[in-house]
């Protein structure tokens, strides 16, 4: 039974190993701290690169209740979810904000989120607050197609925080110079 499970165990290691290999044998990529991930660009084909906890902390309309948040958690993560996105239709990715509790870095749900930020980021410009809803309950998706996305949880009574009895939509789109209400 145990040369079995060796067996077995060996050939599973050299199964994953072939998925990685190339045709002069297996490819070393290098630690995962040093694989590099594709990065969103500007226009003029820049990386975009932004301190999303500075950022959140060094601007003056973000609520100090949220400021106060952004610690790291048991993980060591921040309770924020950042998603760089052109959602303004211009070319050059924004940066969508969801900030949440500690708790649902593991495990998402409405009652957890706290606020949401959209900043453009401008080639060679600091980066400038376009849209934020700072409440309980809201998540910022963003689309592409269409702008935004923000849902947020409908509460009755008795429902617990992570579970809104439903949600309302709302879309927003870009108008040149604001995010407005697209419908529902």
């Amino acid at each position: 039974m145990r040369t079995a499970r060796t067996v077995l165990g060996c050939a599973a290691l050299i199964a994953a190993l072939a998925g990685c290999a190339a045709p002069s044998g297996v490819r070393v990529e290098g630690r995962a701290a040093e694989v590099e991930r594709p990065v969103p660009t500007t226009i003029a084909g820049q990386p975009v690169t932004v301190d999303v906890v500075g950022l959140l902390r060094g601007d003056p309309k973000v609520n100090e209740k949220i400021k106060l948040m952004l610690s790291p958690c048991e993980s060591g993560r921040y309770p924020v979810d950042s998603r760089y996105v052109d959602v303004t239709g211009d070319g050059v990715s924004e940066v969508v904000l969801n900030v949440q509790e500690c708790r649902a870095v593991t495990y998402t749900a409405y009652g957890y989120n706290r606020a949401a930020y959209v900043y453009a980021l401008p080639p060679g410009q600091p980066p400038a607050q376009l849209f934020a809803v700072e409440e309980s309950g809201v998540v910022m998706q963003p689309d592409p197609g269409s702008g935004l996305v923000l849902v947020r949880g409908r509460y009755r009574a008795g429902d617990r925080s992570c579970c809104p009895s439903g949600e309302e939509t709302t879309v927003y789109s870009w108008n040149g110079t604001a995010f407005v209400k697209a419908g529902r």
